[in-house]
C-alpha cells in the first residue's frame, strides 16, 4: 500500500500516516514508507522516511505490518517485467453526510499523472486500474478525537479488498484519525538526540511558541511588548534566564517563513522580533547551531538548504524542545494562531510529563496583550 501524498504539515501528516498503517494492517498489505521533507509526507520529497521517523520503533508499534522504503518499492516496480496492477482509493468524509458510499473515480487518473506524476513509478497505470472514491461518513473530523470504529473497518475491508498488487491511497478533507487515536510516530534518533542535548544545555529554560501567521498584523509590536513583560515577570519570579523561541518567523535572513502557509511577512512582524531580541538573549535552532550536524549527513547541501529554508525538520526539533521546557508559553488569540494540532500535541505530551516526572512546571501559559 502506497500513501503517495499525505495532506497537511508534519504534525497532522504523522497522525494521518498512522491511519493508513492501520488500513494496511486491516488488509494485510505491506506499507510503503513514503518520503518526507519540508514538513510533509509525499513521494516527491527529498528524504527517506527515516530522516524524520524511527522505523524500528514504528515496527514495534505495528508488529503485524511489513514495511518497505519508497526507494525499495520503486526499484521493485522497475525490475518487474509484468508491471504491478493498481487500485486507487480516494478517501473523504463530511460533517453532514453520515453515509458510507463508494463511487467510480476514474477521472482522478488525469490528476494522478498531471499533479502527482505517479507515472514516475513503473506501475500498470492503464485502463485496467480501478479508481474508487470512498466516503467514510462523519468519521475523522476532529484531530483530537479517535474512535474504535469497527463498522468503518468492516466497510473499508470490503471496499478495499482487491487482487491488485499495488494500492495507491490518499485523501483530501479528512482532519482526524479514522480509527483509534494512537500516539504519534516516534521521531528519528538523530533528532531526539540533538534535542535532548540542547535541552540539557539550556535547562532550566522557558520556551515560547509564537506562530505569527494568524495574528493581527497591526498588533504584532504590542504583542511583543506583552511577551517581554511576561518574560521579565516569570524570569524574576523563577530566576530562569534561558529562553528558547520556536516561531514561523524566518530566522535566517532572506529565508521563507518557518511555515509553508505563512506568506505575508511585513514591517510589523520585523518590529515585533526586534523588540523581543533587544530585550532578551533568545535561543533558537539557528542561534544554537543545534542542527549543524545535518551537514555531515549524506543528503546534499542543496537539499538540506531547501529543507531548512522554510518549514522542515526544524519544526520537529522545535517541538521536542518545547515539550521538555520547564515553562511553555504561547500567545493570546490576537497575536498568533491560537489553536493548532502542533500546540495541542505539545500540551498533550507535557501533560503526561507534568503528571509523571515533576520537572515540568506548567502545561501551557499565555502572555497577555
Amino acid at each position: 500500500m502506497f500513501t503517495y501524498h499525505v495532506v497537511e504539515q508534519e504534525t497532522q501528516s504523522n497522525r494521518h500516516f498512522i491511519s493508513y498503517i492501520q488500513i494496511a494492517e486491516l488488509l494485510g498489505r505491506t506499507m510503503v514508507l513514503t518520503n518526507v521533507g519540508e514538513s510533509g509526507v509525499s513521494w516527491n520529497k527529498d528524504f527517506p522516511f527515516d530522516f524524520y521517523y524511527d522505523v524500528d520503533e514504528l515496527s514495534k508499534k505495528f508488529p503485524k505490518v511489513k514495511f518497505i522504503s519508497q526507494h525499495k518499492f520503486q526499484k521493485w516496480a522497475e525490475e518487474r517485467y509484468n508491471k504491478p496492477d493498481v487500485i486507487h482509493a480516494y478517501l473523504e468524509n463530511s460533517r453532514f453526510n453520515p453515509n458510507y458510499t463508494v463511487h467510480d473515480n476514474t477521472p482522478y487518473f488525469d490528476k494522478l499523472l498531471r499533479e502527482y506524476k505517479i507515472d514516475k513509478f513503473d506501475l500498470k497505470l492503464n485502463n485496467s486500474a480501478i479508481f474508487k472514491r470512498i466516503h467514510i461518513g462523519l468519521a475523522a473530523n476532529d484531530s483530537r478525537i479517535g474512535q474504535k470504529n469497527d463498522e468503518l473497518k468492516k466497510f473499508l475491508a470490503t471496499e478495499l479488498e482487491s487482487n491488485a498488487e499495488v494500492m495507491l491511497i490518499t485523501h483530501d478533507v479528512i482532519r482526524g484519525p479514522m480509527f483509534e487515536r494512537l500516539s504519534p510516530i516516534p521521531y528519528a534518533h538523530h533528532i531526539t538526540k540533538a534535542a535532548s542535548k540542547l535541552a540539557e544545555k539550556l535547562k532550566p529554560y522557558i520556551a515560547i511558541h509564537w506562530r505569527m501567521e494568524r495574528g493581527q498584523v497591526n498588533l504584532m509590536p504590542q504583542c511583543a511588548k506583552g511577551l517581554v513583560t511576561y518574560l521579565k515577570n516569570i524570569s524574576l519570579k523563577t530566576g530562569i534566564t534561558n529562553i528558547y523561541l520556536a516561531t514561523d518567523y524566518p530566522l535566517i535572513r532572506g529565508n521563507k517563513a518557518q511555515s509553508r502557509t505563512f506568506h505575508r511577512i511585513g514591517k510589523k512582524h520585523r518590529t515585533a522580533m526586534k523588540i523581543l531580541n533587544s530585550s532578551f538573549n533568545v535561543n533558537t535552532w539557528v542561534s544554537t547551531r543545534a542542527l549543524d550536524y545535518l551537514r555531515f549527513y549524506p543528503i546534499g547541501s542543496k537539499k538540506l538548504k531547501k529543507e531548512l529554508n522554510g518549514g522542515g525538520i526544524q519544526g520537529i526539533f522545535d517541538k521536542l524542545i518545547l515539550i521538555n521546557a520547564d515553562y511553555f508559553i504561547a500567545g493570546p488569540e490576537e497575536c498568533c494562531r491560537f489553536n493548532s494540532t502542533y500546540t495541542y500535541n505539545i500540551m498533550e505530551t507535557r501533560q503526561e510529563l507534568f503528571e509523571s516526572n515533576g520537572i515540568i512546571k506548567n502545561i501551557i501559559d499565555r502572555w497577555e496583550l
